[in-house]
């Protein structure tokens, strides 16, 4: 390859808005406290399980406030319940790192099986920044016991369009070549999309770029949906709970 043909990598954040993350994640978690009884009033839910995965080196306890507010409004919100999110971070090759998301996908999907069995309804999935990529890939493969797929600020690209690739990069040698960044960002869309994924995704996300931010999944069954949040403050963002709870009523 010529390089004139040589692919341009995508954009990582602007600093501003990388610097700004923890200060902005206050103000969305205070904003939520503060709108909790006007968030009250949104479409109440019908029950059904959703369980909720954590984003790159998070655990459950970073989505408890969501899914507080999930079961606030009439769902049965489930923790994933499998620790920490490492994502393959120690993984010395691509191949550890997809070996390690389908482990997980797999670990996923049984505990989404299960809850399926358990309730005889169809489960939702909000995946949080590397949560979302699971998610994703769980919609195209299992079908059969998901309703729909919820993704906040997912890195769905190339992942040198995040703030911490250089980071990552030093640790774990990752999709080191054009090629490689091909089978790590189309992993997630191995098979055949059936139910609806929306993607919300911010402009002045601080951790993954906007090059890299929409699903690039099947557009009959996609919506990529902008909102202003940082990528910490996501699960805790006012407006990103209405545009939650709005979307789980759409039968």
């Amino acid at each position: 390859m010529s390089a004139a043909s040589t692919p341009v990598p995508p954009q990582p954040p602007l600093l501003r808005h990388s610097v700004t993350e923890v200060g902005r994640v206050f103000l969305e978690m205070g904003g939520s406290a503060v709108l909790r009884p006007l968030l009250r009033r949104l479409p109440r839910g019908d029950g059904h399980s959703i369980i909720v995965l954590p984003g790159f080196m998070a655990a459950d306890a970073s989505t408890a406030g969501l899914r507080r507010f999930l079961n606030e409004q009439g769902y049965h919100a489930l923790p994933w319940g499998l620790g920490r999110h490492g994502g393959g971070d120690r993984a010395a090759s691509l191949e550890a790192a997809l070996a390690a998301r389908s482990e997980t996908e797999a670990r996923v999907a049984e505990r989404v099986e299960q809850e399926f069995e358990r309730t005889g309804r169809k489960v939702t999935l909000i995946g949080w920044s590397l949560g979302g990529l699971v998610a994703v890939a769980l919609a195209h493969r299992y079908p059969q016991w998901l309703q729909r797929v919820i993704t906040l600020g997912t890195p769905y690209g190339d992942p040198r369009g995040t703030a911490l690739y250089r980071l990552m990069s030093g640790r774990n040698p990752g999709p080191a070549d054009e090629e490689g960044i091909r089978r790590w960002t189309e992993h997630a869309y191995q098979g055949e999309l059936q139910l609806p994924v929306l993607a919300l995704y911010s402009k002045t996300d601080g951790i993954v770029g906007r090059d890299i931010a929409q699903c690039g999944a099947d557009a009959r069954w996609v919506r990529n949906v902008a909102v202003p949040a940082s990528h910490i403050g996501f699960p805790f963002n006012p407006l990103v709970r209405v545009v939650i709870a709005r979307e789980l009523a759409q039968r």
